[in-house]
């Protein structure tokens, strides 16, 4: 029995610290999205605002695909300069993760 909860307890260890620290955390499940530092770079016209995004997946913390750089978001939509960034991320556990990179400007 001492050893199911050493291994149980070693196993909760893991996932809160192999979990990638966002804002907001749920230990099971995260859906946060949050921003991040820009240029501060000011918009005149809101209706010229567009929006770019770049997203990576990882799967069990084995593998991961994709780019989720400022820079791929914001050739993705064009924008060459940035006003505000927001970061989407969305964990199941350490089972599965997807990180989207939202950026705003002209």
């Amino acid at each position: 029995m001492k050893k199911i909860l050493l291994t149980a307890l070693f196993c909760l260890i893991i996932c809160f610290t192999v979990q990638p620290k966002a804002n907001a955390m749920g230990i099971f499940y995260t859906d946060a999205t949050y921003p991040i530092t820009a240029t501060g770079a000011k918009v005149q016209d809101l209706s010229n605002l567009r929006r770019g995004q770049a997203s990576a997946t990882s799967v069990l913390f084995l593998v991961e695909t994709g780019d989720a750089g400022i820079d791929t978001a914001a050739r993705n939509g064009g924008i060459t300069k940035i006003s505000h960034i927001d970061v989407n991320e969305m964990t199941v556990l350490f089972f599965f993760r997807k990180l989207t990179v939202t950026v705003y400007g002209e």
